[in-house]
């Protein structure tokens, strides 16, 4: 074969296998091209009290990139003060909401905590560091007593 013609091969051939590699997701996550339309997804975030004092509720509507949630609330604090948050984060296991406008569960005092939830009352199985939104969720935080009976 002439040696040209070898080299040519090789440079094809590395080529298209550096194209192909570059499209595939890696360790099976979908990569998205945020040129499109990640950064365009949108979802609806509440925050609800109606326990005790200062009882509220607001809304507000989020675009977001693949993130995970608490990203997602910090930039509701950015847009709008009502939406303000105190953490804990724990090694490990991630942030841990302790209080919404200064209201804090005491589930060891009162059984009260601070429900995460996907509309309209699907208990979410992770945390906020751990929750990844789709497009279009109704994220709820409610403002939660256990029942004593």
């Amino acid at each position: 074969m002439n040696p040209k013609v070898e080299c040519v091969c090789i440079i094809i051939f590395f080529a298209v296998a550096c194209s192909a590699a570059q499209n595939e997701p890696s360790s099976g996550e979908v990569e998205v091209d945020t040129k499109d339309f990640a950064c365009r997804r949108q979802l609806n975030y509440t925050i609800r009290n109606n326990l005790q004092e200062p009882t509220f509720e607001y809304s507000i509507a989020i675009r977001f990139c693949r993130q995970p949630f608490i990203r997602i609330m910090e930039t509701a604090v950015n847009k709008n003060r009502n939406f303000m948050f105190s953490a804990t984060y724990f090694p490990k296991l991630g942030y841990f909401i302790d209080a919404i406008n200064g209201v804090r569960g005491f589930y060891n005092v009162n059984k009260t905590w601070w429900a995460f939830l996907k509309a309209p009352d699907t208990m979410l199985p992770v945390g906020v560091s751990s929750y990844y939104p789709a497009n279009r969720d109704h994220i709820i935080f409610n403002f939660t007593q256990e029942d004593y009976s």
